[in-house]
Order: structure tokens, then C-alpha cells, then sequence
């Protein structure tokens, strides 16, 4: 986010602080905001587990079919919930080059409860939280001849790390489920910036795993900052990263299919 010229008047360094168009400012760092409700009520989060069999390999028992099992399916409920939570963002950009360290966290996961008196039955849950770093290079700058719009296209090339814990319990009754799968793949991308006075938009996308079928995902970004003030901006944007890995639970394939995606809401600061 660099613009640069041989001489610039005190009118051209004053805009540099209500706009993205004049920076040199190449450090960026985003504190989320949590907004109560905002990221569960418009995420979306979907677990599917599988074992060598194409199951769950730990599936809870069902009730049984008939009239009894319609007598059951009445008197259980159960109770999904689903949390999206961006973490923080710190990037460099200087000249042509881009570096960018960055992470989402997602939890996914249900309750059964039996209603006579409220006591829960099973409960299941998949937690995820997922580091992306990577370097970027400038393919692409193009600026309007009024000097108010920009736009910019870097490539970059990096790691994304994997942190998840899988967990299912049904009162001590069946046997639990708790794994801890980790995993670290590289990624390719895209990132499109462009700046036009004080709004500054970025879309970017990436693929990880580089075709290894074991383990592969995407992830797709998109988020606007509005410039605030000299070293501040308010950031509204949107994650999805759906993300596959296969590997073995207690001498067993088991396979991993995660989607999350939902919005952030940010504070940034520009240095």
C-alpha cells in the first residue's frame, strides 16, 4: 500500500491521512472485535467425520425404530451451536513485497438432551484454529490518472497450520472420542488491493496442499477498511475456509471434512 513521487505538496501529505492512496505506513495490525450474537447468528460451520467404513467411527447410539423410537425422537432434543471468531492480522508491505501472518478460530458442535429432566445425553464438538503465514510479490499496480484509485495484485506462496480437537462423550456410556490432529501444508494465492481515497478492499484466495489428496484446503477472504483517522481503520469482512485431511485414529483411517465461514469485525492500526 505504497504510493510514491518525486515531490509531494503539504495538500498531498495531509490526504495521506484521511486515505489508503498516499501511505508510508507499512506495518498493519488488526484487533477483532466481538460482537455478541453477530458471529454465531451469520457463520456457518459444518463437521463431517468419517471412519474407514465411511462413518462416523464413533456414531452414538440411536434409538431404536418403531413405536418406541417415535416416543423417543419426541422427548430429545438436540441443540446445535456453531462460534466463528477471526484472531488478529499483521502484515508488511513495502515497495513490491507483501508478508502476512494471520488466523480464524471455529468451533462447531451438538448437544442431545433429554427433556424430563434436562440431562444431557451427548455431546460432540470440533474445535479449529488455523495460522496462515506467507510472502507476496507485486504482479499487477494500475493507477488512475487523477491519482484517486488504485488497484494492486500480489501472488504469494506460503504454510498454513492446523490445530483441531475432536471430542464426543455419551455420559461414560459409549466410548469417547478426543483426537488432536495436526498438520502443516503450503499454500498459492491471490490477493487483490484496491484503494480509493478512504476505502481500502481486498479479495484473495488460496489453495493448500498443492493437490496432495491426504490433505488439501481453500480459503477465501474478502474485507474492506474504512480509514478512521491517521493510523486507524475499521475493518468489516468475510472467511470461508473449507479444509480435508485423512490420517488414523487408534490404527483406523478416519477422514476430516470442515467447512467454516463467517464474518470479522476489526479495529486496525496502521504504522
Amino acid at each position: 500500500m505504497v504510493f510514491s513521487q518525486d515531490t509531494l505538496t503539504k495538500k498531498e501529505w495531509r490526504k495521506q491521512y484521511k486515505n489508503f492512496l498516499l501511505n508510508d505506513r507499512p506495518w498493519t495490525i488488526e484487533a477483532p472485535l466481538w460482537i455478541p450474537g453477530f458471529q454465531g447468528v451469520f457463520a456457518y460451520g459444518d463437521v463431517e467425520i468419517e471412519g474407514e467404513d465411511g462413518v462416523d467411527p464413533e456414531n452414538p447410539i440411536e434409538p431404536p425404530g418403531g413405536w418406541l423410537g417415535d416416543v423417543l425422537s419426541r422427548i430429545f432434543t438436540k441443540d446445535w451451536y456453531l462460534k466463528f471468531f477471526f484472531l488478529t492480522k499483521v502484515a508488511y508491505e513495502k515497495n513490491k513485497f507483501i508478508v502476512q501472518l494471520d488466523g480464524l478460530t471455529g468451533a462447531v458442535g451438538f448437544s442431545t438432551k433429554f427433556k424430563l429432566n434436562d440431562q444431557q445425553i451427548v455431546q460432540a464438538n470440533f474445535r479449529s484454529t488455523n495460522i496462515r503465514l506467507y510472502g507476496g510479490y507485486k504482479l499487477v499496480e494500475a493507477n488512475s490518472k487523477n491519482k484517486k484509485f488504485r488497484y494492486e495484485l500480489f501472488g504469494y506462496i506460503g504454510a498454513r497450520a492446523y490445530f483441531q480437537n475432536v471430542y464426543s462423550d455419551l455420559n461414560g456410556i459409549y466410548d469417547k472420542l478426543d483426537f488432536h490432529p495436526f498438520w502443516i501444508e503450503p499454500v498459492l494465492g491471490l490477493q487483490n488491493q484496491l484503494a480509493f481515497k478512504r476505502w481500502f478492499i481486498v479479495v484473495q484466495g488460496d489453495y493448500g496442499g498443492f493437490f496432495d489428496k491426504s490433505k488439501y484446503s481453500i480459503q477465501i477472504t474478502g474485507y474492506v477498511y474504512y480509514r478512521t483517522g491517521r493510523i486507524t481503520s475499521l475493518k468489516f469482512g468475510w472467511n470461508h475456509l473449507q479444509l480435508n485431511k485423512t490420517g488414523v485414529i487408534r490404527d483406523k483411517d478416519f477422514k476430516v471434512k470442515v467447512t467454516l465461514s463467517g464474518p470479522s469485525v476489526g479495529l486496525v492500526f496502521h504504522f
